[in-house]
């Protein structure tokens, strides 16, 4: 195929669907323990839920972390090393690690140190697939491209919210289904060192159609604006919510319900967010870009409106029929409303890069997570307590969406 005399190869799909295998893998390490809370803390020989609970949410946390501390030399190591070698060394890092998290399983301090591997390489996955679609796709093609890494993201932690629990039932150890997700990872590992290219022999776009990076006047630019300032309040708000509830989903929801659903169930809820998640985005950007001004405001005034209701029936359905239906519409209208503000926030501060202002909103996101899944230690085993903090802060960062002004980006343009 010929496109203004430059090449575009078939191969792309291939290193596109490699990477996304292993965007989805780092995924799945960092959401092993999610629906398997409980039986991992008794595991470890935690004496009580308190302490157990903190232990393994600490392990969600140091994931969090690491994508604070390492996202910004990870975006030097890109420019430094190129695709394949800074990519690469996550990739490899990852099946690493995940193969030594197997072998030493039953011991959770060294659980916990190799963690810290984890944390390292997640960055250089999850902050990468601008590269893979600017190096291999043409424009035309590169949103879809980086949507594939947004779709991994989501599938790797389906696997780990529903196939974990069902690996236990089956009778697995948890030191046996870790070393099995283990040698998943050094595979992924060996296809990425063996398959993945740097580049097509030739570019498949003019160079001035390449995605480039103008990082620190970008983020300089974006701080100035007082829209993009308010989507990134509503950002922090937002992924500290959704990392905090994922993080502690099992016992939140086994509380709730009085022991009324199993990890096997929790898994499929969590699949349920997720899955709804996905479709929601779709249709509701579809509906905003449809607008003909093109306003994102009132759309993510009205879905989080929703969402929040649908989090708050977390606290009055019971039974795994009721959660799922508070599942359904949380994530549908919260997730799925998710790339509103993403993209409110892109508009908000043109012409920085898109990718400038949505590692912005994930390093936020991110830092909210720590801070969130910290103060949620607070609460105890008060799981309902928690649930009632985490829609009053839905509710606040609503009230900041009404301060905000719509942004029409033609006008700016």
């Amino acid at each position: 195929m010929k496109e203004q005399n430059y090449q575009v190869y078939g191969y792309r799909w291939v290193v596109l669907g490699i990477y996304g295998l292993c965007t989805g893998i780092i995924q799945l390490m960092w959401t092993t323990f999610f629906s398997i809370t409980t039986d991992s803390w008794k595991y470890y020989g935690f004496t009580n839920a308190t302490e157990g609970e903190s232990a393994i949410s600490l392990l969600s946390i140091i994931f969090m972390a690491g994508m604070i501390i390492v996202s910004i030399p990870s975006l030097a190591a890109f420019e430094k090393f190129g695709f394949k070698k800074a990519v690469g060394f996550g990739v490899v890092l990852t099946g690493v690690c995940a193969l030594l998290r197997g072998f030493f399983g039953d011991n959770y301090t060294l659980v916990l140190i190799i963690t810290f591997g984890f944390a390292i390489a997640q960055p250089f996955l999850l902050n990468s697939p601008g590269l893979v679609a600017g190096k291999w796709f043409p424009e035309k093609e590169r949103a879809t491209a980086n949507s594939v890494g947004l779709l991994c993201s989501y599938l790797g932690m389906c696997v780990g919210l529903l196939l974990t629990p069902v690996l236990l039932e089956s009778g697995m150890t948890i030191k046996e289904m870790l070393l099995t997700y283990g040698i998943i990872g050094a595979v992924a590992a060996v296809l990425f060192l063996i398959f993945v290219k740097e580049k097509p022999p030739t570019p498949p776009c003019p160079e001035e159609q390449a995605m480039r990076s103008d990082f620190k006047e970008g983020i300089k630019f974006a701080l100035k604006k007082k829209n993009f300032i308010l989507a990134l309040l509503i950002f922090f708000c937002m992924f500290g919510i959704f990392n905090t509830f994922f993080t502690m989903i099992e016992p939140i929801l086994k509380t709730l319900t009085n022991e009324g659903v199993d990890a096997t169930q929790v898994g499929i809820i969590g699949v349920i967010i997720l899955g709804i998640g996905i479709v929601g985005s779709l249709i509701l950007s579809l509906i905003s870009d449809k607008d003909k001004h093109h306003r994102r405001l009132p759309y993510m005034i009205a879905v989080s409106i929703i969402g929040c209701i649908g989090l708050a029936l977390f606290l009055v359905l019971k039974g795994f029929s009721g959660m799922a239906v508070a599942a359904a519409l949380y994530g549908f209208f919260i997730v799925g409303g998710a790339p509103l503000t993403l993209t409110f926030a892109a508009e908000s501060c043109y012409p920085t890069s898109e990718g400038t202002s949505e590692g912005l909103l994930m390093f936020a996101g991110n830092v909210a997570g720590v801070i969130f899944l910290g103060a949620s230690s607070l609460f105890g085993t008060n799981h309902h307590m928690l649930m009632a903090a985490l829609i009053a802060v839905t509710i606040i960062y609503i009230i900041l969406m009404f301060f905000a002004k719509e942004v029409k980006l033609a006008k700016q343009k």
